[in-house]
């Protein structure tokens, strides 16, 4: 669940060598990860409940090429091409030399390292790198920002994902697991082992769930942090969640989906003392936040036409609405 580090990312005025012509480049490989929404169990998936976990059709690509000199050449694009991040690192010791925004800059100098702890010979010839990824959905949307950097980093240095994502970012790694995925998982984390167990939705009622962004970005480490001591109690909910979980995936009509998630809401309310709805209270069906609530997306399912839903949603100020079967991945 841990994601916000990018709100507020962007574009200063570029340091002079940012804008200096691009290396001359030499050989180079390709990353893509998949986004991903968190269904049910959100926070108590830290406590080994089993949750369900979807792909989107929206992820991060990334290209990676050698080039001349001896520099790391960083540059991060948004959906419509514009720059988000640009830096030039150290091949020493992955410090930056300049950058347009401190704070991530020092986030990617923390998680390359952790790489050479893995895997020593890691850019160890001190070639020149240029990389360059461009995500497919706005940053602030929560989308898995953190977890499709991870697992392209990982790939690119031959390093387990899920270890280094422990060492930088902490968290279940469900999102982890949707980067590769191809159609939605239950996932369910231990400290023995990581369980993902692929599986068909069969819901005969997808056109009438909506997915919709709230306005608000929340950083899931921050929420997870601010209701640690209650989660730590609530072991005992643990089973709950995760037999919902499995009745949801198993699902077989809109008016049984809507009364589990409602369960859901009602147990994690119960549990961290906050509203499951403080969007539109009066909405006629169920709204269901997706991972850290408060903030990021929200599941909205109504009986009433897709459309007129829709069109509701649109009047109380929600812009950003995706239907299930365009946004979600499944194989």
């Amino acid at each position: 669940m841990y994601e916000n580090i990018w709100s507020g990312f962007g574009t200063n005025l570029l340091p002079s060598r940012l804008n200096r012509e691009t290396p001359e480049i030499l050989s180079n490989q390709n990353s893509y990860g998949h986004g991903k929404l968190l269904i049910t169990g959100e926070y108590l998936v830290l406590e080994g409940a089993e949750a369900l976990a979807v792909p989107l059709r929206l992820g991060q690509q990334f290209v990676i090429r050698s080039a001349r000199g001896a520099d790391l050449h960083w540059k991060s694009l948004r959906p419509d091409g514009s720059v988000w991040f640009q830096g030039l690192f150290n091949m020493l010791d992955f410090t930056a030399q300049e950058c347009t925004d401190q704070s991530f800059a020092d986030r990617l100098t923390d998680i390359l390292t952790a790489v050479t702890r893995q895997n020593p010979d890691f850019l160890s010839d001190w070639k020149g790198q240029k990389v360059e990824s461009k995500l497919e959905f706005e940053p602030e949307w929560g989308f898995g920002t953190s977890s499709t950097l991870i697992h392209a980093i990982a790939e690119w240095g031959e390093v387990d994902a899920y270890s280094l994502y422990e060492q930088t970012f902490g968290g279940s790694g469900y999102d982890l697991a949707c980067a590769t995925a191809e159609g939605p998982i239950i996932f369910k984390s231990t400290e023995e082992e990581i369980h993902i167990e692929p599986l068909g939705l069969e819901w005969p009622f997808k056109e009438q769930i909506h997915l919709v962004y709230s306005g608000q970005k929340t950083s899931s480490k921050g929420s997870v942090e601010q209701h640690s001591a209650k989660l730590k109690q609530a072991k005992g909910a643990v089973e709950a969640i995760s037999a919902i979980t499995q009745r949801v995936a198993d699902a077989e009509s809109l008016e049984e989906f809507t009364e589990l998630l409602t369960d859901h809401n009602e147990r994690m309310s119960k549990i961290l003392g906050e509203p499951a709805n403080p969007w539109i209270p009066d909405f006629p069906g169920l709204i269901k936040p997706l991972g850290a609530w408060g903030g990021d997306f929200f599941l909205a399912v109504s009986p009433e036409d897709p459309k007129t839903m829709k069109k509701k949603l649109a009047e109380k100020g929600f812009t950003t609405i995706f239907g299930w079967n365009d946004l979600v991945l499944e194989g």
